[in-house]
C-alpha cells in the first residue's frame, strides 16, 4: 500500500512541474520522444475566443497533434484593439530568438506587411501537402501557407423579385446585374439613406479607377475618371430615389456610415437591416457560400436567393493562414503541425464541420466533397453554387485577397469619406 501510495505522489508531483506555464491553452503530452517540446501561434485575441470557443478544425486538430505528437502548442494571444498599438505589440515579438514558430493570419489579415518584415520562412518547398492547395490562393513568393478559404455571397429576397416581375439572375450575373435589379427596386419605392446603399455605390473605387498602385504604394485621384465618377455618384445620391435626413450634418452622416457605436449607425441598421423583409438584400450574416451543408439548409427553408459575390472585391476570396517565423523556436514541429492542417484528412473534416465557416484549400479532395454532398441529400442549387465559385478560383478569376496591405485598406475606407463629404457640400446647396 505504501508503495503505491508513493507512486502516487511521484506521479502527481510530475504532473504538477509539468503543468506550469503562463501561455494561454497549453497541454503536455510525452509521445514519441517529444518530452518538453513546444511550438508556439502568435494570434490576436478576438480571432483566438473564436478558435477556443467555437470548436472548430483548427481547435480539434491542436489537440489531435498534441496528443499524437506529444508537443504542447500554445497561442500567445495580443489582446491589444488599436491596431498601431498592436503592431508595436507584434513585432516586439517576431524578432526575440526562439519566438513563436507560427504567426496566425486571420481571413481579414494581410499577410504583405508580415512577409514584408523579412521574418516570414519560404515554405513551398519544406511542406509535401503545399502542392494541394489552389494556385490562386497561394502567395507568389511562397511565405504564406493558407488553410483556409471564405466565400460571402449576395443574398437576396426573393419576395422582392417576384413583387417586382423580375426574373432571378443566374451563377454567373455581374455587377452591372444587381444595380439594374436594384435601380427597379428603388424606383418602385424610394428608401432611406443607408450605410449598405452607400457603400454598394463606392464599394470598388479604388479597383475600377485605378486609384491606387499597390506595388509602389501610391495613390492618384487627379484624373478625368475620378471627377467623373464623384459626378455620377453626387447625381445618384440626389435622384429622389434615397430618402435623406435634412436635419442630418456631414458629421451626422459620417458617423451614419462609419461609426459603428453611434446612435446614427444603429438607427440606420434598424431600418434596413433589422425589418429586412422588404429590402433588396436579406441579412445572412457571414457564411460562407462554399459551405453547402449549411447554405443548402437556408436554401430548403428561407426565402433565399443566395448568389456569387459581385458587389464587394475583397469578398469574393478571403483566407486564413499562417506564417513561418523563421526566428521561431521549434520551426521544424511547426512545419509540421500546418502540414498536418493541409492533409486530405484534416481538409475534409473542415467541410464536415458545421461550426467551422471554412471551405477547403486541398485541390485533391473534391471527389470526396461531392460524396459528402450526395449522402446528404445537399440541395442542388448549394451544390452548383459551391462548384461554380471553385470554378472561379481554379480559374484565376478569384484571388486571395489577403495579399494587399494596410495602408490598402486605411486609404479605400478615407476615400469613401472624401466622396461622402463631396456629395454633402453639394447637398446643402
Amino acid at each position: 500500500m505504501k508503495r503505491v501510495i508513493a507512486m502516487l505522489l511521484c506521479l502527481i508531483l510530475l504532473l504538477s512541474a509539468n503543468g506550469c506555464t503562463t501561455v494561454k491553452d497549453s497541454t503536455n503530452v510525452d509521445n514519441q520522444g517529444n518530452k518538453g517540446k513546444e511550438i508556439t501561434i502568435l494570434i490576436d485575441n478576438y480571432f483566438y475566443s473564436k478558435i477556443k470557443f467555437a470548436f472548430n478544425t483548427l481547435d480539434l486538430y491542436k489537440r489531435k497533434f498534441e496528443r499524437e505528437k506529444g508537443v504542447k502548442v500554445n497561442f500567445d494571444v495580443i489582446d491589444i484593439s488599436d491596431y498601431e498599438k498592436y503592431q508595436k505589440k507584434l513585432n516586439s515579438k517576431l524578432y526575440l530568438k526562439d519566438g513563436p514558430a507560427l504567426i496566425y493570419v486571420s481571413i481579414w489579415d494581410f499577410y504583405k506587411p508580415l512577409t514584408e518584415k523579412g521574418i516570414a520562412l519560404k515554405v513551398k518547398d519544406k511542406l509535401k501537402n503545399y502542392e494541394k492547395i489552389y494556385d490562386s490562393v497561394k502567395d507568389e513568393e511562397g511565405f504564406f501557407v493558407p488553410i483556409g478559404m471564405y466565400h460571402y455571397p449576395i443574398t437576396l429576397n426573393r419576395k422582392v423579385f417576384e413583387q417586382l416581375g423580375i426574373e432571378e439572375p443566374g451563377l454567373d450575373w455581374t455587377r452591372e446585374d444587381y444595380f439594374n435589379i436594384r435601380e427597379k427596386w428603388l424606383t418602385n419605392e424610394p428608401r432611406n439613406f443607408t450605410s449598405i446603399l452607400y457603400k454598394e455605390l463606392v464599394a470598388n473605387i479604388m479597383e475600377e479607377l485605378d486609384i491606387y498602385d499597390i506595388k509602389n504604394n501610391k495613390v492618384n485621384i487627379n484624373n478625368s475618371r475620378v471627377i467623373e465618377y464623384i459626378k455620377n455618384l453626387r447625381d445618384e445620391i440626389h435622384s429622389g430615389k434615397y430618402i435623406l435626413k435634412n436635419n442630418y450634418t456631414f458629421e451626422n452622416y459620417y458617423k451614419m456610415l462609419f461609426v459603428k457605436e453611434s446612435e446614427e449607425y444603429k438607427e440606420a441598421n434598424e431600418s434596413y437591416w433589422y425589418n429586412d423583409t422588404d429590402n433588396l438584400r436579406r441579412r445572412f450574416y457571414d457564411k460562407n457560400a462554399m459551405k453547402s451543408l449549411r447554405i443548402g439548409v437556408d436554401m430548403d427553408i428561407d426565402d433565399y436567393i443566395i448568389l456569387p459575390q459581385v458587389i464587394y472585391e475583397l469578398e469574393k476570396l478571403r483566407v486564413w493562414g499562417f506564417i513561418v517565423n523563421k526566428n521561431g523556436k521549434n520551426v521544424d514541429l511547426g512545419l509540421e503541425f500546418i502540414d498536418g492542417l493541409l492533409s486530405d484528412e484534416v481538409q475534409l473534416e473542415m467541410f464536415r464541420e458545421k461550426y467551422d465557416y471554412s471551405y477547403p484549400v486541398n485541390k485533391d479532395i473534391e471527389e470526396k466533397i461531392e460524396e459528402i454532398e450526395k449522402a446528404n441529400y445537399v440541395n442542388e442549387k448549394a451544390v452548383a453554387l459551391r462548384k461554380y465559385i471553385l470554378t472561379r478560383i481554379k480559374n484565376g478569376a478569384y484571388k486571395s485577397s489577403n495579399e494587399y496591405g494596410k495602408m490598402y485598406k486605411i486609404i479605400k475606407e478615407e476615400l469613401q469619406s472624401l466622396y461622402l463629404q463631396m456629395n454633402l457640400i453639394q447637398m446643402k446647396r
